[in-house]
Formats: C-alpha cells, structure tokens, sequence
C-alpha cells in the first residue's frame, strides 16, 4: 500500500541518492572498455608467444589497435595531437611487453632484464604525461597502480611459461580488477576537468 497520501510524494523521498549524467556513464563504459580490452588482447598475446600459437600476428595487431583506441578516447578533451601522443605511449608499453615475453622464453635474459627497465621507464611516462594533461589524475598513485600492472603481468606471463595455469588465473583476476580501477581514475579526472560536459540533463 502506498504510505504516501495526496498528489505528491515528500520532497526529500524524491531525490536520488546519486545522480549521475548519459554523458559520464558512457565515458565510464568506455574507458572501462578499453582497459578490459587492454588486459584481456595482452594475455591472448602473452599466450600467442609463450605457446607458439599460429595467430600471433593477428593478435598483436588488435592488440595495438587498443592503443589507438585509447588515444582516440581522449581526443574529444585533448584534441588531435594529445591523443595520438598517448596513443604512442600505449602502443610503446605493449610492445616491450611482447619483446619481454618473447625474450624470456628464448632464454634471452640480459635482453628480457633490459626490456623491462625500458617498461618502467614507459609506465613513468604514461603517468606523468596523463597528469601534465590533468592535474586531477595524480601521478604517483597512478605510477604505483601502473607498476602493480607491470608485476602482475610479468608474473602472469611467468606462470604461463612454468605452466602453473591455475596461479595464472588468479593473477589475470587481479590484473583485470586493477585495470578497471585505472580506467575509473582517468574516467574521475576527466569529468573533474571538464565538469560542464557531464551535467545530467
């Protein structure tokens, strides 16, 4: 039975606990996207190496398109230039990803030891360059969640090669709920940054 009697409901019934806009959901979804897509073409390349499988060309090439995806995600707030940017900064971490996974597996450890300073030199780069666009992106928390992506992907490529697969698993749960984590924290800055393109209308 509805408790409310009249014409009208009380005011303060009414109001949402949250209200957020069409324009910050799909940003959401969006980002959150590309980031699963990110994660999910890295481990499908991670597989191709370590197991020789006969579709790795094809796998890395989608692979890299997620770095144009995500340089073209920021395009509508940055512009041409800023997004292609990103877009090399993306393109750049996943092929030292490839060539550490391929160096690992061909013994190659001196080679595999430099690829992944040359990582870490990238994931600098990336968080710096996202917090010089916007200063609500923090860049040191967004340097540490990186380098926590690199280790749970080394480790994640590690099991494979020892094939411990179901430690492997676990790793990917981890990888997958921390991508999602940084696809939120490009998504909250945004919309700090830019607050009158997200107003529920």
């Amino acid at each position: 039975m509805n408790q409310y009697y009249g014409n009208r409901m009380p005011i303060n019934a009414m109001q949402p606990v949250n209200c957020y806009s069409k324009a910050q959901v799909e940003l959401w979804n969006k980002n959150r996207l590309l980031w699963q897509q990110h994660v999910t073409w890295t481990r499908m390349a991670i597989t191709a190496i370590v197991f020789k499988v006969p579709d790795l060309k094809y796998v890395l090439a989608r692979l890299l398109r997620n770095a144009t995806d995500m340089g073209d995600s920021l395009k509508p707030y940055y512009g041409e230039q800023i997004g292609n940017i990103y877009s090399n900064l993306i393109s750049e971490h996943l092929m030292i990803a490839a060539d550490l996974v391929t160096a690992a597996v061909n013994g190659e450890t001196e080679k595999a030891a430099q690829k992944e300073k040359e990582w870490y030199r990238n994931a600098d780069k990336i968080a710096e360059f996202l917090n010089q666009i916007n200063p609500y992106i923090d860049k040191e928390a967004f340097r540490k969640m990186l380098y926590s992506h690199l280790a749970l992907t080394k480790l994640e490529a590690v099991c494979m090669i020892q094939k411990n697969f179901e430690l492997e698993v676990q790793v990917f749960d981890q990888i997958e709920a921390e991508a999602l984590m940084m696809a939120d924290m490009i998504s909250e800055g945004i919309f700090k940054q830019f607050p009158y393109r997200f107003i529920p209308r």
